[in-house]
């Protein structure tokens, strides 16, 4: 089944296989000595014999990721973001260091050496597939431990993959994934989140970081808003609010790529010749679908805010373009998420006497104070749907305001 030929200082070894296709190749693998051709002969016999041989295949680190790319998207029904940052990862944090090494020529060391690559290497040193010339500074901000776990996962479901097409027969990833540095998260107390809101001129940043702190929302689900999920005479008048959509900008290229289901709406361009486009999107997942109890104040607020629509509308006469988005600028246009984000960071910017805190850490820091408040008792929080403890804070905010 397989014989040993001497050529010049080397040995060969000469066998005949099947590739996947059932074609009849020869394969040649060649020795420093006999003594290594020798044991390759007895080991390519037996697993030509007993099925296991591993047909040699030249398929790159890459070739494969971007085979496997949208085989898992359609799988998984990606939303957009997660394709767009799927095929970042690969093009910027992958390919640049392993992406031309053979996938059967991987081992579990290589693989521990690029994590150890990574954790050296500078955030944003390239920029789709292109390396690029950082400054000084930029230099010293290092890709976090985060960032080189979500490299970690991606690689260990695409060799699965590589597995399951009999491209390898183990997957080269590390049983231990590398570890995460968790950093305590900075939250506000009661206090803070209060005098916060005091100070946010901008209604429409206002009524955002309102929703967050009250009923812990994310930015996309509070710009996802729409007027109908707002129901002010229900629970016996208290008025409920109901979460169900996600608005995201994604790439247009993804959206070609990921399952049309997902979305819901695709918002018209503002700008002629843009790449990418505002969505509306299914939430994150099942249990992002909920409803929640409004508090006296955030129901005021929402109603001041439906009223500045209907202004916003009648000083537009007839040129008004309504979204159908509870989020809207004065024009009726959707406000997108990086609208919301410029506005936060301006008002941060201003007012350095709080501690830094991104908008995603607004919902954080109720949920954790409901934690707190309810005793360390998670069931408790998950229940109160209605953040009871944090519309008590909202209600001393409505006092201040009436003065």
């Amino acid at each position: 089944m397989a014989s040993i030929l001497k050529r010049g200082d080397s040995y060969s070894v000469r066998y005949k296989y099947k590739d996947h296709s059932g074609k009849p190749c020869e394969g040649w693998e060649s020795f420093k000595t006999k003594k290594e051709a020798q044991e390759r002969k007895i080991t390519v016999e037996k697993e030509l014999l007993d099925g296991t041989f591993l047909v040699p295949d030249t398929m790159t680190v890459e070739e494969m990721l971007y085979k496997w790319i949208p085989i898992q998207s359609s799988k998984h029904k990606w939303s957009p973001k997660t394709y767009t940052q799927s095929v970042a990862m690969v093009q910027n944090l992958i390919v640049p260091y392993i992406g031309k090494r053979k996938v059967q020529d991987l081992r579990t060391y290589d693989i521990e050496q690029f994590y150890a690559t990574l954790s050296q290497t500078p955030c944003g040193q390239y920029v789709h597939g292109e390396k690029q010339e950082l400054t000084e500074n930029q230099k010293k901000r290092l890709l976090s431990s985060t960032s080189i776990h979500e490299v970690h996962t991606l690689l260990k479901t695409a060799f699965s993959y590589a597995v399951d097409w009999d491209l390898i027969h183990k997957s080269p990833t590390p049983r231990e994934a590398p570890k995460i540095n968790t950093e305590e998260r900075t939250i506000w107390d009661e206090r803070t989140m209060l005098a916060a809101l005091q100070t946010i001129k901008n209604p429409a940043l206002h009524l955002a970081v309102h929703l967050s702190m009250i009923l812990s929302l994310r930015e996309g689900e509070i710009l996802g808003l729409q007027p109908g999920d707002i129901d002010f005479d229900a629970a016996d008048g208290r008025g409920t609010i109901t979460v169900g959509r996600s608005l995201q900008r994604t790439e247009k290229a993804a959206l070609e790529k990921t399952d049309p289901n997902q979305i819901y709406h695709i918002f018209p361009d503002q700008r002629e010749g843009s790449s990418s486009a505002l969505v509306l999107k299914k939430p994150k997942t099942k249990k992002s679908s909920r409803t929640l109890y409004l508090t006296r104040p955030l129901k005021d607020e929402l109603l001041a805010w439906l009223e500045k629509l209907r202004q916003d509308e009648l000083a537009m006469d007839g040129r008004y373009r309504n979204c159908g988005q509870l989020f809207r600028l004065p024009n009726g246009m959707p406000v997108a998420p990086e609208a919301l984000s410029k506005w936060y960071r301006t008002w941060r910017a201003e007012h350095l006497e709080f501690e830094k805190i991104v908008f995603h850490g607004l919902r954080h820091s109720s949920a954790t104070y409901q934690l707190i408040e309810s005793g360390g008792n998670i069931k408790a929080v998950q229940g109160n749907t209605g953040h009871a403890t944090t519309g008590i804070l909202m209600d001393t905010y409505a006092h201040t305001q009436d003065k």
